[in-house]
């Protein structure tokens, strides 16, 4: 895997590094906290849930247990599109909340970042998206890392 917040501090014994699955959605980069993902699944066949809210797109059979899907774009007010190839679901762990995963556009790298490079949310950095699901955001070499609270991704809905 590339790693591409190469230009980071080289790690020093009193520098605290976080890990983050990476991933883009409306041609932005997001992030959540690695300790908090299961797993990222290929897409598979979603379930509709009909008179549910825009952001559930429906529900996941994986390996017999049932994942509620959430359609990230719409819980971040981006307009929505067509599921593509690239498409994958990350799945969290149940200590985040009953079982469910969010639909994202494409995964990225797992990021090691460290946490005095990450500043709280900004208002004009996140300005196009709901800024009560960004923990903060984080400027790599190339593009800007917005981290995301998984945590509140079901309060949302």
């Amino acid at each position: 895997m590339q790693n591409s917040a190469e230009n980071l501090p080289i790690k020093s014994e009193t520098a605290v590094f976080k890990k983050f699955v990476t991933f883009w959605i409306h041609d932005e980069l997001f992030g959540v906290d690695i300790i908090d993902v299961k797993e990222v699944t290929p897409l598979m066949t979603i379930t509709p849930i009909f008179h549910a809210p825009d952001e559930v797109k429906g529900y996941v059979n994986i390996r017999g247990e049932i994942q509620l899907v959430i359609n990230l774009r719409v819980l971040l007010d981006l307009p929505d599109r067509e599921i593509g190839s690239d498409s994958r679901i990350v799945i969290f762990k149940p200590i985040i909340a009953e079982p469910f995963g969010i639909l994202v556009d494409k995964v990225g790298d797992v990021l090691e970042v460290n946490s005095e490079l990450i500043e709280s949310e900004s208002r004009s950095s996140t300005q196009k998206i709901k800024t009560s699901l960004v923990a903060g955001v984080c400027k790599l070499e190339d593009n800007l890392l917005i981290l995301l609270n998984a945590r509140k991704f079901l309060e949302q809905s």
